[in-house]
């Protein structure tokens, strides 16, 4: 059994032991789950909750007395790979974000070009023309949306660079065809089905190398994750979107502004499932979808019309806004205790989904490591897959 695997099966009883603190809503729970942690939690005012969340160290020792065996398995950490010489910013990078840069730079210094590339949902292609300019290797860049096609090519000539966009669709079927044995593979921050038709196309063409960061675990076809690997599927974690979106909560810290964000946004959302309950009789939770942030600039009724509307819910005539604010505190106050611990879970359930990955592609032959390949400054979605075929 390699060390993956012994790790793999681990994380899953673990997790599977835990799933009462990390698989359950908490905008929908009406209480504490867990009376041996109620306490501790109920000591803990507004400022402190957040202060301990944002701080993964300070909440684990909090919570060791009582989950000491899941603070123990943060211990296994991913060891940290190669990070850039520097971030100098050429002329062509202009326009691309400081942390951005960061990421395409820190994934590149990872990456050994001794066969032609091909970069996986590519956007402009900034990844792969840093690559093209590195090598000698010819670089293709599949990418689906036309203009950023355009784009990437133009910059590509530019530079003179053997450089080359695919407009494709990458979830189509056809999208095997670009996959071959003597290639490179890369995909930076695919998302969820993306990355996951990367690693079955890729082991069918028996590609040479690769290398993934994974990004939005959630997004995939059907309710429920089908894991990739035999070990995986040996498990019964039974993931749908909601579990899946739990590693993807954990952001760079973006200071003030973004911190009262989120308490408005948290505070609106459930003073609005207060207000829906009452037009609907019902109580169970009614979630929103994303929602552009300038909607939590205005006024709370304007935002409730906004949601009815989503939900094709009747209008009320009159929205007392702070009424169903008033109602949202305690139940804020309540779901920060419960993610208190649930995001304890962020980092542990986003490493079994890649350790399921790296075991799927040690069933198909191939040797894989794994590894983080940037600061968590630039971002949370920082680990990198690389595999060999052997």
């Amino acid at each position: 059994m390699s060390i993956l695997a012994a790790q793999f099966q681990q994380l899953s009883a673990l997790l599977h032991r835990t799933r009462g603190d990390w698989q359950l809503a908490p905008f929908a729970c009406t209480s504490l789950p867990w009376p041996e942690l109620a306490p501790a939690l109920m000591a803990l005012d507004e400022a402190l909750l957040d202060a301990l969340d944002e701080d993964d160290s300070a909440a684990l020792a909090f919570l060791a007395p009582f989950r000491s065996e899941m603070v123990a398995a943060h211990d296994f950490q991913l060891p940290e790979l190669k990070r850039a010489a520097d971030y100098a910013t050429p002329r062509w990078s202009n326009g691309i974000p400081g942390r951005k840069w960061a990421q395409i730079r820190d994934f590149a210094a990872n990456i050994t070009t001794e066969h032609p590339i091909l970069e996986w949902c590519a956007g402009k292609g900034h990844l792969g023309r840093l690559l093209a300019q590195q090598d000698t290797q010819p670089v293709t860049s599949l990418e689906w949306n036309a203009d950023l096609c355009r784009q990437g090519e133009q910059l590509a000539g530019q530079l003179t660079l053997d450089h080359h966009f695919v407009c494709a669709d990458a979830l189509s079927a056809d999208a095997t065809r670009w996959f071959r044995p003597e290639q490179q593979a890369l995909a930076l921050h695919a998302c969820g089905e993306l990355h996951l038709r990367f690693l079955r196309h890729a082991a069918a063409a028996g590609t040479r190398r690769l290398a993934l960061s994974p990004c939005c675990y959630h997004l995939i076809d059907g309710e429920h994750y089908r894991p990739l690997s035999a070990a995986g599927r040996q498990q019964n974690l039974q993931l749908d979107r909601q579990s899946l979106r739990l590693p993807l909560q954990q952001q760079v810290t973006g200071g003030e502004r973004v911190r009262r964000l989120r308490h408005i946004e948290l505070t609106w959302r459930l003073a609005f499932d207060e207000l829906q309950q009452s037009l609907t009789g019902s109580p169970d939770y009614l979630p929103l979808p994303a929602f552009p942030k300038r909607l939590l600039s205005g006024d709370f009724a304007d935002f409730a019309r906004w949601a009815c509307e989503q939900k094709s819910l009747p209008v009320p005539d009159s929205i007392d806004g702070e009424h169903w604010l008033q109602r949202a505190d305690s139940r804020r106050l309540l779901v920060k205790r419960i993610e208190l611990v649930r995001h304890r879970y962020r980092y542990l359930l986003e490493l079994w989904l890649l350790l399921d990955r790296a075991l799927y592609l040690e069933e198909q032959g191939y040797r894989v490591s794994l590894g983080t390949f940037t600061d968590r400054l630039n971002t949370p979605r920082r680990y990198l897959l690389q595999a060999n075929k052997t």
